[in-house]
C-alpha cells in the first residue's frame, strides 16, 4: 500500500474544491443510525462535516501528520472524535460501527489483491450487526486510460489564500496488465501577478478496479450483499445523466456492502 503523497497543507489546497461527495456522505452517516468510522480520514474533509451534523464518528488514518492536522482543526471548532493511527489493512478497534466509510479513491491505494481483501475483511469485522461498508472509487474508462497515459494534462486552477493561484497538472503511466496507475502530479504556485514562485512534483500509485472484480473481492472478503450506485451526477451536470442510468465506465461509484442480511 502506498503512503499518502501530500502534506496536510498541500492536501487541503489541492482538494479545496472537492465538496460534491460531502452531502451524500453525511446523508449516509445520518441514515446509518449508529456510530460511524471513516477509514483514511485525512485532515477531516468528510469527518468534520459529519461531526458538525451531530453524528457520532471516529476517524482512522495511517499518516500521523494528517491526524495531527485534524486534531488541531477539531480543537479549533470545539469538536471531538476518537482518532486512530493505523493501517486500513490491519487495524483492530474495540468498537463496532453501523457505517464504515472509505472516501474518495482512498481504497485504491491498496496495490494488491491481498491488500484489498485484508482491508475489506478488517472493515467487515468492525461492522455492527446489519452494518454497512461504503467505498467511493472511480471506475476506469478505456478512453481516459488512453488519454491520460504518457502525456501531462492540466487538471485545474485554484485560488490561494495569499491571492495567488495553484495550477495542478497530472501525468499518468498505466500498467494495464496489473491495473496500476502511477501518477506524477505537478503543482505550480503563482503569485497575484501570475508569476510562478515555486513548483512541486509528487508521485503516487493507485490500483483501479473493474465492477465484476470488486464484486468478487467483496465475496472473498465475506460480504454477502452489496449494491453499486453511480455518483456521476454529483460531480458533473445532472442533466447529462439519464434517470435510472446504471453505472458506466468513467463514473464515480459508491459501493455499499453488508456482511450479513441487512
Amino acid at each position: 500500500m502506498t503512503s499518502y503523497y501530500l502534506s496536510p497543507d498541500l492536501y487541503e489546497l489541492v482538494y479545496a474544491d472537492m465538496v460534491a461527495d460531502i452531502a451524500p456522505h453525511v446523508a449516509a452517516a445520518k441514515a446509518a443510525g449508529g456510530p460511524v468510522l471513516e477509514v483514511c480520514c485525512g485532515t477531516g474533509r468528510l469527518l468534520i462535516p459529519t461531526l458538525e451534523a451531530g453524528i457520532d464518528c471516529d476517524g482512522l488514518d495511517v499518516e500521523p501528520t494528517m491526524l495531527g492536522a485534524l486534531r488541531a482543526k477539531l480543537a479549533a471548532r470545539g469538536l471531538h472524535a476518537a482518532l486512530h493511527s493505523a493501517d486500513m489493512r490491519s487495524f483492530k478497534l474495540e468498537r463496532r460501527y453501523a457505517l464504515i466509510a472509505i472516501g474518495f479513491n482512498s481504497f485504491l491505494h491498496n496495490l494488491s489483491q491481498d491488500d484489498q481483501i485484508a482491508t475489506l475483511r478488517r472493515c467487515r469485522e468492525h461492522l455492527a450487526p446489519g452494518g454497512c461498508l461504503q467505498l467511493m472509487v472511480f471506475h476506469p474508462s478505456a478512453e481516459k486510460l488512453l488519454e491520460w497515459s504518457g502525456a501531462e494534462s492540466f487538471v485545474k486552477e485554484l485560488p490561494l489564500p495569499d491571492g495567488g493561484r495553484l495550477r495542478v497538472y497530472d501525468l499518468a503511466h498505466d500498467d494495464r496488465v496489473e491495473q496500476i496507475r502511477r501518477m506524477t502530479r505537478r503543482l505550480e504556485f503563482l503569485d497575484a501577478a501570475g508569476a510562478k514562485t515555486r513548483e512541486e512534483s509528487l508521485t503516487f500509485d493507485l490500483r483501479y478496479i473493474f465492477k465484476p472484480e470488486m464484486e468478487l473481492l467483496l465475496r472473498v472478503a465475506g460480504f454477502r450483499q452489496w449494491k453499486v450506485e453511480s455518483l456521476f451526477a454529483a460531480y458533473q451536470d445532472a442533466s447529462a445523466y439519464p434517470a435510472g442510468q446504471g453505472p458506466r465506465e468513467g463514473d464515480h461509484l459508491r459501493w455499499s456492502a453488508w456482511g450479513a442480511s441487512a
